[in-house]
């Protein structure tokens, strides 16, 4: 059990980090392009301030990412790389769309950021298309991969001459049906914490500005930001409420989830209780949900918020993200103790000869012993807490900065 509350522990460190930052690109990579577009048609020299700022967080924090992102294979490659080679094997198909659209996205962020002023403006909002869509499609991807990881829909075993053979019908998996409302609700979560996270960002700084046109562009967009995040908050609750109801097919993730609250499939129990993420999850998004609507009904009576208020909405904004993170390694840990959630009884017919290899290769017990021994690990924790040092350091950069400016 130590190997793998090891390498659980430094999965879910880095995978938190890379989704919160992942999310909040999601929302800037739709918002920033039309910000942009919106100040040059209507000439607001303070919003084209706002989108830039904007712009150049988003392509700082994009690079951090892909260093949690890089993180989080060495780690999965190291504690479980007879998962990873057939993960790879069978979900060739959903990877190569995420790593395809993580091109596009690296390109139209790097040509966006550059082209600022320097390219034609019908050039450079078309990039903010490509920028917008590539930022749309990259979770499709992730999301193709995680559904998988719920219930293997479209897995099939060839028996050959050389072996068993894994094989994926991606037209069939595509048909998954935790696929769409995990999806979706990933989409609408990160628009609505981009939203709250920047809005309230912003509110915060509209009290420090100076310049009249700026702090007018920061109030304007402060108050579009609460309507979205009001709203995207609503839609969630939705969206979340359809994709619990189509986990009700994957009876042993739903039951480590719901069963200790009264709530289970097949008269099942949960065999790893991760009810109380669920519960904190929630508590976090209630909250969220109650100082919004504080700072919505300020604004609409009194056209913006006092600076109580713009704490308000930064204070949902970073219980957004704390939602994020739990909502995250909820998913995931409520898989314990397998990678795929229905591999004790999945919708597809394995041959019995592969039946043990799937059940330890799937098995998150089955850590290897080497990226766990003490020597290793003390090395693991150095480059960690350096990384994490550094990280900070350079967030805490970014927005002095931005101090600067304003």
């Amino acid at each position: 059990m130590e190997g793998v509350t090891i390498a659980v522990f430094w999965l879910a460190y880095v995978f938190s980090f890379h989704i919160i930052l992942v999310n909040l690109g999601i929302y800037l990579g739709l918002m920033v392009p039309y910000l942009k577009y919106r100040a040059k048609k209507m000439g607001d020299n303070g919003l084209l301030r706002v989108s830039k700022n904007l712009m150049k967080f988003y392509a700082a924090t994009y690079a951090l990412a892909g260093v949690f992102a890089t993180a989080f294979t060495v780690f999965l490659l190291s504690f479980y790389p007879f998962f990873l080679g057939l993960a790879g094997n069978i979900a060739l198909a959903p990877f190569a769309i995420a790593i395809l659209m993580i091109v596009l996205h690296f390109f139209s962020i790097s040509s966006y950021y550059y082209g600022w002023d320097r390219f034609k403006e019908s050039t450079h909002n078309f990039i903010g298309i490509l920028l917008a869509i590539s930022a749309l499609l990259i979770p499709l991807g992730f999301r193709s991969v995680f559904a998988f990881l719920n219930t293997p829909v479209g897995l099939y075993f060839d028996v050959t001459s050389e072996g068993i053979v894994p094989r994926l019908d991606l037209t069939e998996a595509l048909t998954n049906p935790t696929l769409y409302p995990l999806y979706l609700k990933s989409l609408v979560a990160a628009i609505t914490v981009g939203a709250l996270a920047t809005g309230g960002y912003a509110a915060v700084k509209y009290f420090k500005a100076e310049d009249e046109e700026y702090k007018n562009a920061l109030k304007l967009y402060t108050q579009k930001t609460v309507t979205i995040g009001l709203i995207g908050l609503i839609i969630m609750f939705f969206l979340g409420l359809w994709y619990t109801l189509s986990l009700r097919g994957v009876e042993y993730k739903f039951n480590n989830i719901f069963a200790p609250l009264g709530w289970s499939v097949g008269g099942g129990s949960a065999e790893f209780n991760v009810s109380w993420l669920f519960v904190l999850k929630m508590i976090f998004y209630i909250a969220q949900l109650v100082l919004v609507f504080q700072v919505y009904q300020a604004i609409k009576k009194a056209g913006f918020v006092n600076r109580g208020g713009a704490n308000k909405l930064l204070y949902a904004g970073l219980l957004g993200i704390a939602t994020i993170a739990l909502g995250e390694l909820l998913n995931a840990f409520s898989q314990y103790p397998y990678f795929v959630a229905d591999v004790q009884s999945p919708p597809v017919e394995i041959p019995p000869q592969a039946a043990p290899y799937l059940l330890n290769v799937l098995n998150l017990a089955n850590v290897n012993k080497l990226a766990t021994l003490t020597g290793v690990q003390l090395l693991t924790v150095g480059f960690m807490v350096f990384l994490s040092l550094s990280a900070v350091w350079f967030l805490y950069v970014i927005f002095k900065e931005f101090e600067k400016e304003v």
